[in-house]
């Protein structure tokens, strides 16, 4: 088994059912689109520099997914007024719009 990152970690202590992106929008209150896009962005930075992915990651699958509960987390830590990393790799653009999403409520599918 891989070394999980500290992400991945944080997440797990939130006890969700299942990971699914419709898990995670609805439990966090953060658009799909927006996780859609850290995860396209995951998948990006794994094909396109390599170099940087830890030896333990063997597919962009891993990569992105790590990259999408970082958004998360560093989304959870905005809407408190912590401090949020805003260098290369934090989406901080994507968190910006995630906090003014705080009361979102998803649409109900098939209704």
């Amino acid at each position: 088994m891989s070394r999980r990152s500290k992400y991945t970690i944080a997440i797990s202590k939130y006890k969700l059912p299942n990971k699914k992106k419709s898990t995670l929008e609805k439990f966090f209150r953060i658009p799909r689109t927006l996780l859609d896009d850290a995860y396209d962005r995951g998948v990006g930075a794994y094909k396109t520099n390599p170099a940087s992915v830890r030896k333990g990651v063997v597919s962009e699958e891993q990569w992105a997914t790590a990259r999408t509960y970082k958004f998360i987390i560093n989304t959870l830590l905005a809407r408190q007024g912590k401090k949020v990393p805003t260098g290369r790799g934090h989406d901080y653009d994507l968190v910006e719009q995630a906090v003014k999403f705080s009361n979102y409520v998803p649409k109900q599918s098939g209704a």
